[in-house]
């Protein structure tokens, strides 16, 4: 996964660090299509069913911001955060969203958890039930495989674990309801336990 000659640091933040510089090489990449294959695309139908009809939602990792720019087509707001996309409404790493609390209807996030370190995501899913309203609802992808993009010889999924972790870990801060995923996409929908 790995170049031998990568030095990876053992701190928290330099690895945050670390990890925020490979996207930030993505980001400038001029022409490059990185962070803008809409992995949500499937999910509007999904968002836009939701009851109460969702007027507010934040998408957490949002890359260039496409889906975020999709529902407001659609007539719901919303805001788009990234750590290294200028396309987000707000540049911000996912654990420390300069929001306040409360205000998502829905909080989605596509293909994005699992390039978190995993000592991030447990941190990341309390930011998110953070921000959403009560009895907000969530959706999700995630990608439980190795990424075929590298970065100086570096995967960007640090976080690579079956779909069962991943559920137990969503379990902590929200019900995954059954039967509310898109057709086609593997998305997981829920409602966030009231804080």
């Amino acid at each position: 996964m790995s170049d031998a000659n990568v030095s990876i640091p053992v701190d928290l933040e330099a690895r945050r660090e670390h990890e925020r510089r490979k996207y930030l090489a993505l980001a400038r990449n001029a022409g490059g299509t990185y962070g803008s294959t809409n992995h949500g695309r499937f999910a509007y139908r999904l968002v836009q069913a939701w009851k109460p009809r969702p007027t507010f939602v934040v998408d957490f990792g949002c890359g260039r911001n496409l889906f975020i720019q999709h529902l407001r087509r659609l007539g719901i707001d919303g805001l788009g955060i990234d750590f290294a996309f200028p396309e987000a409404d707000i540049v911000a790493p996912m654990h420390r969203v300069p929001v306040s609390a409360g205000i998502a209807d829905v909080v989605t996030s596509f293909d994005a958890l699992e390039h978190l370190l995993p000592e991030e995501v447990d941190e990341v899913l309390d930011e998110m039930r953070r921000i959403a309203a009560l009895g907000g609802g969530f959706v999700l992808s995630i990608c439980t495989r190795e990424s075929k993009t590298k970065v100086n010889g570096e995967g960007l999924h640090p976080t690579v674990r079956p779909l069962k972790w991943w559920l137990d870990r969503i379990g902590r801060v929200g019900t995954v309801r059954r039967g509310l995923a898109a057709p086609r996409g593997g998305y997981i929908a829920g409602v966030f336990n009231d804080a």
